[in-house]
């Protein structure tokens, strides 16, 4: 009896969710939360359950406060350059791959180095984040070598060669 193959689940011939599209809800998600309520949603206590810094930040109008508006507001804006502004999916996911190994160093700092304004276990989770979504970024778009669109082939001269 010859043995036939049961075809696999789509789920795993395919991702069920795209790279781009998981960047845009995960950059999303903090731009509305680091621009609305840094610090009841990731301060100490606070309902996203990573405290990246142990003090409060407190409002607008503190050094702390403004940063944290200002890093929400970046994120929303890369967000809203994928969804509204024509930026194809290959930009958005290499800006944000971009993203995640350029911030590797300051993360990487607070990840090592104890500070008492900093929760260091919360940063050694982003890093672990950092990595694994920028190598899953790599590949789908195509910098390992592997994934990615499809590349137009080239188009050959209509010319005949002598």
């Amino acid at each position: 009896i010859p043995h036939t193959r049961t075809p696999a689940h789509p789920c795993f011939t395919k991702m069920a969710i795209t790279y781009d599209t998981a960047m845009q809800v995960y950059f999303g998600m903090y731009a509305v939360t680091m621009s609305t309520f840094p610090d009841e949603i990731w301060g100490k206590g606070g309902l996203g359950q990573l405290p990246y810094w142990a003090k409060p930040l407190g409002d607008a109008m503190t050094h702390g406060g403004f940063f944290a508006r200002i890093v929400g507001m970046c994120f929303g804006l890369i967000v809203f350059g994928r969804r509204h502004c024509g930026v194809t999916a290959d930009a958005f996911s290499k800006q944000t791959i971009a993203f995640h190994v350029a911030s590797l160093i300051p993360f990487g700092n607070l990840a090592l180095n104890a500070n008492p304004n900093w929760t260091q276990w919360a940063w050694q989770v982003q890093v672990t984040m950092n990595v694994v979504l920028a190598l899953w970024g790599a590949q789908a778009t195509g910098l390992l070598g592997g994934g990615g669109a499809k590349k137009p082939a080239a188009k050959r001269s209509a010319r005949k060669r002598a």
